[in-house]
């Protein structure tokens, strides 16, 4: 056990330092993308890798090997003490039909624990992103009455992580309930910079706009086993996310610098436009999903959810005329060939899954929709071990080229661990 609690340790200190954390720099996440501009930026899906593989779905079953950190009340059925991490990258490809660029990120993507407290409670602390800011535009103009020229770049980064406490409960033997609560928290930097050419030097004129926020979250789960015949099942199962207030300080400045050639500079000291407190509330949500099981050898799988975003208020207490209602509807489909084989890849869970996401975003009277196909697998660390590594891949794109939008194809990378060691909270016996 004690080598198996030093792997852990020195997987998390590794990991940690890759790069900065997401509470930190949640946006690295997934790169560049302009639609972050809007709202909150890119909402993750908060899913482990393994249900990353098979579309996210994750809301109806679970193996008891994998965290499900999708449907809290399926934590029930980690039995023992189990670790969760890993890793996600996207590389894409922006096109507005005349011009195009690429774009990588990835960063550290989840940290969850989960430890049985009793025979029928499960309990887990987790930390992971939850939105994501990172986009920069540039856009050149010709002063009017003269033959000179003005840029101006418009950046933004940052985003939510969230910290959460969850517990899964068994009621009888069918029946699975949980609850989620969580702690939202993070900053939002958008600037907008205006170049000037005065002499032979560059003239920065930069507004900026800062704010942190934090606030407190809930989510509540349930989920439903009915066994069909000896080998396969029909479970259910759905969350609701209630509505979430954050609460924080907003500081406005602008600021002038010069570049003669080093790196722009400060002209003046930075004056302080205003200084206020507000916040901002992020819409309920719910979700559902159905799947057909047989334990340990085949799971298939559909959800469902919506959030309503006309309900979002900026921390000005404003809705956002940009977001609209997003809908996402997911399938999937696990296999694993025979658990009790001595073969090394008999053991291997093999995934595949598609979701197509109506996001909030509504540009020039188009919502934009991310449609995506998965793939990935789950390996033992070894012969008959409970431990894996997960692997996924998605391929998809989100957006249309033209009339002022944006398309992006992306390929979304993922590796985690699943960890898990079932001698913990075992009473000691003695011969």
């Amino acid at each position: 056990m004690l080598k198996k609690i030093n792997l852990t340790a020195y997987l998390i200190i590794s990991l940690l330092g890759i790069n900065q954390t997401f509470a930190q720099k949640e946006s690295r996440l997934y790169g560049n993308s302009p639609y972050s501009a809007l709202g909150i930026g890119d909402i993750y899906s908060g899913s482990a890798i393994a249900n990353e593989a098979m579309g996210g779905t994750g809301l109806s079953f679970s193996n008891g090997i994998i965290i499900n950190t999708i449907n809290p009340a399926l934590l029930a059925k980690n039995r023992y003490v189990a670790f969760n991490t890993g890793l996600r990258g996207q590389y894409k490809t922006l096109s507005n039909g005349t011009l195009s660029q690429t774009d990588f990120g990835m960063n550290l993507s989840h940290i969850t624990l989960a430890f049985p407290v009793k025979t029928k409670w499960t309990t887990a602390i987790s930390l992971q992103p939850y939105s994501g800011v990172e986009h920069e535009a540039r856009i050149t103009q010709t002063i009017t009455g003269s033959d000179q020229t003005v840029s101006q770049t418009y950046k933004g980064l940052g985003g939510l992580s969230k910290a959460a406490w969850s517990n899964g409960f068994l009621v009888g033997k069918k029946l699975y309930l949980g609850v989620e609560t969580g702690f939202y928290f993070g900053s939002f930097r958008r600037d907008t910079t205006t170049k000037l050419l005065v002499a032979a030097d560059d003239v920065f004129l930069r507004y900026s706009d800062r704010m942190s926020v934090g606030g407190f979250a809930l989510k509540t789960g349930f989920a439903f086993q009915q066994k069909l015949t000896d080998k396969w099942n029909l479970n259910v199962g759905g969350t609701y996310e209630l509505q979430s207030k954050l609460n924080g300080d907003r500081i406005r400045t602008f600021s002038t610098l010069y570049d003669s050639g080093n790196g722009p500079a400060l002209i003046k000291k930075v004056d302080t436009l205003g200084i206020s407190t507000g916040g901002m509330t992020l819409p309920s949500r719910y979700a559902l999903g159905i799947s057909l099981e047989s334990p340990y050898k085949w799971v298939f799988s559909a959800e469902y959810s919506r959030q309503d975003w006309t309900k979002y208020l900026t921390f000005d207490g404003r809705t956002d005329k940009n977001l609209t209602k997003s809908e996402r509807i997911a399938f999937g489909v696990e296999y694993l060939p025979k658990y009790t084989s001595t073969k090394y890849f008999n053991q291997v869970f093999y995934r595949a899954g598609f979701q197509q996401i109506k996001t909030p975003y509504l540009v020039n009277g188009t919502q934009i929709t991310d449609n995506s196909f998965s793939l990935g697998l789950s390996t033992p660390l070894a012969y008959r071990s409970v431990s894996y590594i997960d692997l996924a891949l998605a391929v998809g794109n989100r957006g249309v080229s033209g009339a002022g939008l944006v398309k992006e194809n992306y390929i979304k990378i993922s590796l985690g661990f699943s960890l898990m060691d079932t001698r913990w909270f075992l009473k000691p016996k003695i011969d």
